[in-house]
């Protein structure tokens, strides 16, 4: 009877330990990512160069700066091509962690002497 619970609590042990091993591997590295193939990702370069207001866009990049608001907090995603920002409702992603999000493109126009020093960024509508 003993050596049957020794045993019992061995198997259980391995089991919570493999479990979480796999819980806290990223689920790009497990083989199981949320985009498929056939979602077009846009890179950071033609969202900044030629995109529509209020159209859908995936993005796929790294976190590279955390930016604090009262209400709304904002980070900064670096793909390949360029770095945009990118204004959330949830909690802050980590720093440096490669996230892929599905979001609306948005135009913020900043005028100062008769020009246009606006940018375009991303409203996180879900992460991927």
């Amino acid at each position: 009877m003993k050596q049957e619970l020794i045993q019992m609590l061995q198997v259980g042990t391995i089991t919570l330990l493999v479990g979480g091993l796999f819980s806290c591997t990223k689920v790009n590295e497990s083989g199981m990512g949320i985009l498929s193939p056939n979602v077009p990702v846009s890179k950071v370069s033609e969202i900044q160069q030629q995109s529509k207001v209020n159209s859908t866009v995936y993005l796929k990049g790294n976190v590279v700066k955390l930016i604090p608001f009262l209400e709304k907090r904002a980070y900064e995603l670096k793909d390949g091509t360029g770095t945009i920002t990118v204004v959330t409702k949830e909690q802050f992603p980590k720093q440096e962690a490669e996230i892929a999000i599905q979001g609306k493109v948005l135009y913020k126009s900043v005028p100062a002497g008769g020009q246009d020093f606006g940018e375009f960024y991303i409203e996180e509508q879900k992460r991927l």
